[in-house]
């Protein structure tokens, strides 16, 4: 759609308009109309692009109104970099600020006002061409409704549900029909009057719900049913009519249709107050809708129930959720069985093991959805033979893209109904999803990483920004709510002190939609050399390509060279405008595709506009990053993360406008002192080895600076932190060596009152004769993970500090231990993982822990305390361990009778001698050992025998 690109260029020009007086002399009013244009353009988009799939004519105007904004950008950016080259002035804004004293730059200033007015005469014209062509609103069809009104209808009779349907294919859900049935039957239950099932489309939500509304305890518990399909465009006056005409006589039908809205809610609810009914809403979407319907249902009054089915997880938490999951491989492969065999009855098809094996991955690359697999089904209902069922197994996507129902071009039933929750997302977001295209298949999107791309490239608005909020709160909420909106999952940090997302993923389906999604609109190109593709085949006669946007995926462990990638790169440009993100995806560390940088992105004028480059998985032959890359001016992002290089040239220090710089390679790298040039910097990710030329970097003047991984003093001085007033996470590592300790230093920077650090993670390595100061440690209010490594801890001596630790992680590696460790350890409220390797209880051979210790600890890992010999778990502790690993602690006579009272306890580890193993576990006689009760509740159990550890760290 064009409206991700207007979206974007809105914001540039937002930011413009922020302090026109100040910076817009001679322009503000050419800008403040391109403003108005702009925002009506994108009203007009919202009836443009209801119709341009089907239609060429449309298509090619929304294609003209994508490419007006991308020069919109380019115009205002371009002229902000000239401006700046001139003046030596820092960052975009500033460039503009200081445009109403720039008398010599007349000539660029009647430039950009001419091409200003060029943008807005071409959407004029655009503009008068759809209202001619009838796609504006406000244009009407002959009998007074406007067209996409029309279209409207049709998709909302396309997507009414009845509660009559019979699907004829169904399986699994057996757990999910008992529960749901019993919280609506279960009149014990009252405060459960709202049960709503949510999850992505295509899941069965519908199927389950009339599995429900027709179950025969259901239709005994209830005397009244009603069931409405509200789809997106929620008519509440048509909703409130028709469940009325459903719950009350047949000869009080006739009224209904002349009541108006506030008779409707005042009988619905009496209604249901008097007789105990069951109403279904499915499809539900939005939260304000369900609150307008709200009110004709009496909750705390009568036994009358609600069952809601939406894709919205927000819409879902207001009353009583209920999360509805894929179906498991098994399950799979019985709905696909049902479909594809329904007519036949198997008689005229090959079976056996080969052809349960190849439906079975057709399940897996159906990502287990019901509706994927049941329209797989189908087609394979005419395919009777193993190669048939092969062929279509290598080539499901083509099949799922073409499968029956498919309304829009090139859209199949299973597309369609992913692409709704697509087109009902808010117009900021949809650029948000279809960027996640250029990851690769079954991947764990880094969201830290994804923020800082998004807001490189200007799709996070400052607009939405609450107070105290940086532009990366903003980015999770972006996340957080397609997530609710099912388009995507995410994963949290399993130890964070607060739900922070670690990572996302999108379904393999939802990931196909977008890919195409993206490629029709031009968004984004993705290029995947993988496997022996060539998949600039498919670009190699589209000229006229305006794509801003490429993702190139390489080969894990080949070797490319120089021509090879620049071929590639230079081919692909050929099909694109000019470029704003270039992500390079090449391997892993250990399996690295091995390159030299590919010169042509230095000296193309198609990068000038480049924001983002992502160059990950590399080993950098040759010369490595070149000074070249100083002409990338416009460069917000830049990622080597993951590849080998050995040096950062000094003309790093030019990129005037970078946000984000991620040079965690590998082994090391030298970086020379230019990085206190980068005035606009916010993201700072340093690798554990980097030495810098000349001693120390200089941190003066990175006022902007929010993020900082992998400090130490060998990168910095510590004194440059409290200069750093805008940091918000800090990642950092101590050495407390005889000759230097800037652990104090660190101490009282973190405890001051000066900086606004949410979160700090601290490493430090001490020689093995330094007390490490742990209550000081403790009294960090930021500090939330820290690992010790040797030194001694004298927990003997540690009384509990006397405001609550934020501290969830904890690693003691290699250190010696004085006193009981779990006594201190135990209090602590907010701990949720403990690592013990190798450490020595230098006094003692006994650990205990307290009834009630450890109240949110999730992972314990004790490996390796040879002097370990008996440990003492009493009932009652650790509440919330999931996770539990013992290894090589040679001495340990048994395992602690306490572990018998952690009912949530899902994984345990064992990893000990082969005698213990046998004794206490196993038993001599295989049997069981006097163990094997304490831990035979654990639904995980892996016990591996093992030789005693060194007392070193390999």
């Amino acid at each position: 759609m064009a409206s991700e690109a207007v979206t974007l260029a809105l914001g540039t020009v937002t930011d413009l308009l922020a302090e026109e007086a100040r910076f817009l002399f001679g322009v503000a009013d050419q800008v403040k109309e391109l403003e108005v244009e702009l925002i009506g353009m994108q009203r007009l988009l919202k009836d443009a692009d209801k119709k341009q799939l089907n239609d060429s004519t449309v298509r090619n105007y929304v294609r003209k109104i994508r490419r007006l904004a991308y020069r919109t950008e380019d115009v205002l950016e371009e002229f902000a970099v000239e401006i700046e080259s001139r003046r030596r002035g820092h960052g975009f804004r500033k460039a503009f600020r200081r445009f109403a004293g720039l008398v010599s730059e007349g000539t660029a200033l009647h430039r950009v006002g001419s091409e200003i007015a060029s943008i807005i005469a071409g959407i004029n014209s655009i503009t008068k061409n759809l209202q001619t062509y009838g796609v504006i609103a406000l244009s009407s069809t002959e009998d007074g409704q406007s067209s996409n009104a029309r279209l409207d209808q049709n998709q909302q009779r396309l997507r009414q549900t009845y509660p009559h349907q019979v699907e004829e294919y169904f399986v699994g859900m057996e757990d999910d029909i008992r529960q749901l049935v019993s919280l609506i039957t279960d009149e014990r239950i009252r405060s459960h009057r709202v049960i709503s099932v949510y999850g992505m489309g295509g899941l069965g939500k519908t199927t389950l719900a009339r599995k429900i509304y027709k179950h025969i305890e259901v239709e005994r518990a209830f005397k009244q049913f009603a069931w409405v399909s509200v789809t997106q465009q929620c008519n509440t006056m048509t909703v409130f009519r028709d469940l009325l005409k459903q719950l009350v006589p047949d000869e009080r039908k006739e009224s209904v249709e002349k009541m108006d809205e506030r008779e409707l809610v005042g009988e619905l609810y009496k209604v249901q107050k008097e007789t105990k009914s069951l109403v279904v809403l499915d499809d539900l979407w939005e939260i304000e809708d369900w609150k307008r319907l709200s009110v004709a249902f009496p909750f705390a009054e009568a036994d009358s129930k609600i069952l809601i089915t939406t894709r919205n997880q927000k819409l879902a938490e207001v009353e009583f959720p209920y999360p509805l999951n894929l179906l498991n491989e098994d399950e799979g492969w019985e709905l696909l069985q049902k479909r594809a065999f329904a007519k036949r009855n198997g008689a005229d098809c090959e079976s056996g093991p080969r052809l349960e094996a190849v439906g079975r991955a057709i399940v897996r690359k159906c990502g287990n959805l019901p509706l994927a697999i049941s329209a797989i089904g189908g087609v394979l209902s005419q395919k009777t033979s193993l190669e048939e069922w092969e062929t279509v197994k290598n080539d499901v996507d083509s099949y799922i893209r073409m499968s029956e129902g498919g309304k829009e071009e090139g859209y199949g039933a299973v597309l369609q109904v992913l692409a709704l929750s697509y087109d009902e997302l808010p117009y900021h977001l949809k650029p948000c999803f279809l960027y996640l295209g250029q990851y690769r298949e079954d991947e764990d999107i880094d969201a830290e990483m994804l923020y800082r791309m998004w807001t490189a490239e200007g799709m996070v608005s400052s607009d939405h920004r609450r107070k105290g909020e940086t532009l990366t709160d903003v980015a999770e909420r972006y996340l957080y709510e397609m997530a609710s909106r099912s388009m995507l999952q995410v994963k949290f940090y399993e130890f964070s002190t607060s739900r922070k997302v670690e990572s996302c993923y999108l379904h393999d389906l939802m990931r196909d939609f977008c890919l195409a999604r993206g490629k029709e609109v031009e968004f984004l190109k993705l290029l995947d050399f993988r496997g022996g593709n060539d998949p600039l085949s498919d670009y190699s006669t589209e000229r006229d390509d305006c794509t801003p946007r490429c993702s190139i995926h390489m080969e894990d462990g080949k070797k490319h060279c120089l021509g090879d990638v620049d071929s590639m790169i230079s081919m692909a440009l050929e099909a694109s405008g000019q470029l704003r993100s270039l992500t390079l995806s090449g391997g892993t560390e250990r399996r690295t595709a091995s390159i030299s940088f590919p010169e042509v992105i230095c000296d193309s004028t198609k990068f000038k506009y480049v924001k983002v480059l992502k160059f990950e998985g590399y080993r950098l032959m040759g010369k490595g990053l070149p000074e070249g890359i100083k002409k990338l001016v416009n460069l917000r992002f830049l990622s080597l993360k993951g590849s080998a290089l050995e040096t950062l040239p000094s003309s790093i220090g030019q990129l005037q406008y970078l946000e984000t710089l991620d040079i965690r390679v590998f082994p090391t790298i030298t970086v020379p002192d230019v990085l206190c040039k980068l005035k606009g910097l916010k993201h700072l990710y340093f690798s554990p080895r980097t030495e810098v030329e000349g001693g120390q970097l200089s941190f003066l003047g990175l006022s902007k600076l929010e993020t900082l991984v992998g400090f130490d003093d060998d990168v910095g001085d510590l004194k440059h932190l409290s200069g750093l007033n805008n940091l918000r996470f800090l990642g950092a590592i101590v050495n407390i060596r005889k000759e230097k300790n800037d652990l104090p230093q660190m101490l009282k920077y973190l405890n001051s009152n000066r900086h606004n650090l949410r979160e700090a993670q601290l490493e430090i390595y001490a020689s093995g004769e330094v007390v490490l100061p742990f209550l000081d440690l403790l009294s960090c209010h930021c500090l939330h993970q820290l690992s010790l490594w040797w030194g001694r801890c004298e927990f003997q001596k540690v009384e509990p500090p006397l405001s609550p630790s934020n501290l969830s992680e904890l690693s003691l590696l290699q250190c010696s231990i004085e006193g009981d460790p779990m006594s201190v350890l135990g209090d602590l409220p907010n701990l949720r993982r403990l690592l013990f390797l190798l450490v020595d209880l230098v006094d003692r051979n006994v650990m205990i822990i307290d009834a009630n210790a450890f109240p949110k600890l999730a992972s314990l890992e004790i490996i390796g305390i040879k002097n370990l010999e008996k440990w003492v778990v009493a009932e009652g502790c650790m509440p919330n361990l999931s996770h539990l690993t013992i290894d090589r602690c040679e001495a340990l006579e048994m395992i602690p009778d306490g572990l018998r009272f952690i009912t949530t306890l899902r994984k345990l580890e064992i990893k000990m001698p082969e005698e213990f193993i046998v004794q206490r576990i196993h038993g001599i006689d295989g049997r069981g050992g006097p163990d094997r009760d304490k831990i035979c509740h654990v639904p995980v159990i892996a016990i591996q025998s093992v030789l005693p550890p060194k007392n070193s760290w390999d």
